[in-house]
């Protein structure tokens, strides 16, 4: 069997996510050319110039001209489905409408051995919502005066009431040494980015969870049920870290190994700010085609996200996927969102309270096993996975491991899960 491992790099704000008087100018759009060439020099060993000449698209492909996408198949019964995420990416959308309508007929018409339907989104799609983090970035966004207006305007009042209790010059000195831990040396010393917008909001609009997105993550994920239960393949979406100039799919690495004849195993690294796993489901019909998971890795390079937008992170407000065409109001539909709670202890062994997301770096193993065959010996399973066809083929189901790094006394890593994904049967 093989081993697939999957590696990305990490920059700044990826091509797309910037206003467009910045996407527009000469500058811009050659980081945008320059990207793409180096992308698929890097990690596809070709060029645009080869890529045009080539009429299969068993490779790379392209829809408008503007991305570069690929269908791989990892065996008869595991595709991956690489969309380009960066080339026609704006603040109000990822992909443009006929790359959707170019991408979904091949997804569609995979052949009947296709089990799983993996899709690389450099974004998760299913991911808690940072509704205060966005209120407090809209106000600094539209506010900087204010900001600065409302230290001086707190460091006139706390003097003035501890003057009265005869503590005026100790506050005064106290409210100082908070301005510099959140001025421009402390927490709002990176509240402006390197093209002087407001960094943290720019973050927020890349968000497939953004409102800018809505309409658009409504879309795709209506759809994608909507072929699951057509073909009976289980989407899943795997996702990791944005801020690269270019970040279409990275590129599998093929390497042989010796795992054992019941399983195939898939190395996946990735680079976000945090690693979790959700889904969004049918709470009254478990596992059928609605049911669609998220898995979500933590940086390799990156400084993982902290302790204080992990907590914000961790709410309990309830989600739900609206119908096509109509805007997130989170009213109770057939499609909840959820996240798993998969992280109950540390590497020391303590117990976590923040359970849903892990700001630690890691990678994810992703195993496609036959439960029944893995029940019973597993003997019938080889012949069953090389036949090519759905009547011969074993039902799988993907497990998923975290591998998280340890920090201080305890660097071994350690392992979560495995969260089951489980084989979705024809028409349900």
């Amino acid at each position: 069997m093989d081993t697939w491992v999957l590696t990305t790099p990490d920059s700044f704000d990826g091509y797309g996510s910037y206003p467009d008087y910045m996407q527009s100018s000469a500058v811009f759009k050659n980081i945008g050319r320059i990207a793409i060439d180096m992308y698929l020099l890097f990690q596809h060993h070709t060029t645009v110039e080869i890529l045009r000449n080539v009429s299969s698209d068993l490779d790379l492909f392209t829809i408008t001209g503007s991305g570069w996408h690929f269908v791989k198949f990892l065996g008869p019964a595991v595709v991956v489905v690489g969309p380009d995420c960066r080339s026609e990416r704006t603040q109000k959308k990822v992909m443009a409408g006929p790359t959707y309508q170019g991408i979904f007929p091949k997804v569609a018409l995979l052949p009947p051995s296709v089990q799983h339907c993996i899709w690389m989104l450099s974004v998760p799609i299913i991911y808690p919502r940072l509704d205060t983090v966005e209120t407090i970035a809209n106000t600094f966004a539209t506010g900087k005066k204010a900001v600065n207006t409302t230290y001086n305007l707190l460091g006139k009042v706390t003097s003035s009431v501890a003057g009265v209790v005869g503590g005026k010059e100790v506050v005064a000195q106290g409210f100082t040494q908070v301005k510099k831990a959140v001025g421009k040396s402390g927490l709002m010393g990176n509240v402006l980015n390197q093209f002087g917008e407001f960094d943290f909001a720019e973050e927020l609009k890349d968000l497939w969870t953004h409102d800018s997105k809505d309409l658009e993550r409504t879309y795709l994920i209506r759809t994608l049920q909507g072929i699951a239960q057509q073909k009976g393949i289980r989407m899943t979406f795997l996702s990791g870290g944005k801020n690269l100039p270019h970040n279409p799919p990275p590129r599998l690495f093929l390497f042989p190994n010796s795992v054992d004849q019941f399983t195939n195993t898939y190395i996946f690294l990735l680079g976000v700010n945090s690693a979790g796993a959700g889904l969004v489901h049918d709470p009254t019909h478990p596992s059928d085609h609605k049911t669609m998971y998220q898995v979500i890795t933590s940086p390799i390079v990156a400084q993982p996200a902290g302790n204080y937008i992990l907590k914000m992170l961790h709410n309990n407000k309830l989600l739900y996927v609206p119908q096509n065409t109509h805007p997130s109001t989170h009213e109770v539909s057939d499609t909840k969102e959820d996240m798993m709670e998969i992280f109950h202890t540390d590497a020391s062994g303590a117990a976590r309270e923040l359970k849903k997301l892990m700001g630690r770096r890691n990678y994810i193993a992703i195993v496609a096993y036959d439960p029944e065959a893995l029940a019973g010996g597993g003997s019938q399973y080889a012949a069953s996975v090389s036949s090519g066809h759905q009547g011969g083929l074993s039902k799988l189901s993907l497990a998923v491991d975290f591998v998280v790094q340890g920090d201080g006394a305890f660097t071994a890593p350690t392992k979560y899960g495995p969260v089951i994904v489980p084989h979705l049967e024809f028409g349900h």
